[in-house]
């Protein structure tokens, strides 16, 4: 075999790809639980249409406090939900940021909206 037809990954190679991986994993790692807590905030606000009786924004309100306060949910509260009428229909919003410190003066900023009809 000559050396013009060796095929693999060169040492450069192999750390700069091992670099990009590490960097995509360390993203993740950050991001992760800020879109747990997302999903778990639709979750919440999801059933709390379903289970209220009277979809008026004092139950909506308490119930999702009541639901939020269980899930150990942070970013938002029972507060930030706004209740508005679409037609015959109810709609219950959240809105939040999360800002997420990386490396020195990096961050990454997430826009979540959980939205919820009925």
């Amino acid at each position: 075999m000559t050396a013009g037809s060796e095929r693999g990954l060169s040492m450069i190679g192999f750390l700069f790809t091992t670099a990009v991986i590490i960097v995509v994993a360390l993203i993740a790692f950050r991001v992760g639980p800020s879109y747990i807590e997302y999903f778990t905030v639709q979750k919440a606000l999801d059933q709390t249409m379903q289970d209220v009786r009277d979809p008026t924004a004092a139950a909506i309100h308490s119930s999702m406090d009541r639901r939020l306060s269980a899930d150990y949910v942070d970013s938002v509260s029972a507060a930030d939900v706004v209740v508005t009428r679409e037609g015959n229909k109810i709609v219950a919003t959240m809105s939040w940021q999360k800002v997420l410190h990386m490396i020195g003066n990096a961050s990454i900023l997430l826009d979540f909206e959980a939205r919820s009809t009925r």
